[in-house]
């Protein structure tokens, strides 16, 4: 693997980390806004999961694999597909299993990624390859703030972060 691929992997992978944490110790239940954390977080994961690789070509598998209407990812009134329904609670085991899901397909693009990949745009896009995952890598870690805030202000505990120096320890005892 090239050795910028190998960066962007490994910065990933730090997000799959937190995002796994910050699942496991979220409130799915609490509200903000109208909207339960659940929603939120399968927001994100549905838009990673949409826009990493490449919309177009984009078809969403996770009602067929782990019972999750497409819709719940519309977390505005104004978008098309919002349903307004807090007792509609995805599980931790939901969000866990299609994050799992992601990591997997992202990981195999990754693998199969070039350097040269990078600076393209797919097919009908008028972004590159690069901009697609700088934009994840934003939007994924706005959400993920978010809902950790919604879980602390219930719970009054942060849930764990992982950095630079946290994945390579990780990987050094062979915990990833």
């Amino acid at each position: 693997m090239e050795e910028i691929i190998r960066q962007i992997k490994e910065q990933q992978e730090i997000n799959f980390i937190n995002i796994k944490a910050q699942i496991e110790k979220a409130d799915l239940q609490a509200v903000l806004d109208g909207v339960n954390n659940s929603r939120f977080i399968f927001h994100y994961l549905h838009s990673m999961d949409r826009f990493f690789i490449n919309p177009v070509d984009y078809v969403y598998e996770g009602e067929k694999l782990f019972g999750i209407p497409e819709n719940l990812s519309v977390i505005s009134s104004k978008r098309a597909g919002y349903e307004s329904d807090v007792s509609i609670v995805i599980s931790k085991k939901q969000l866990l299993d299609y994050l799992d899901f992601i990591k997997t397909k992202i990981n195999k693009y990754f693998d199969e990624l070039k350097v040269e990949d990078l600076a393209k745009k797919p097919e009908g896009l008028e972004y590159t390859r690069l901009e697609l995952i700088l934009a994840q890598f934003r939007h994924l870690m706005w959400h993920v703030g978010l809902s950790s805030g919604i879980s602390f202000s219930d719970s009054g505990e942060w849930n764990e972060f992982t950095g630079l120096s946290g994945l390579r320890k990780m990987v050094e005892s062979g915990k990833c």
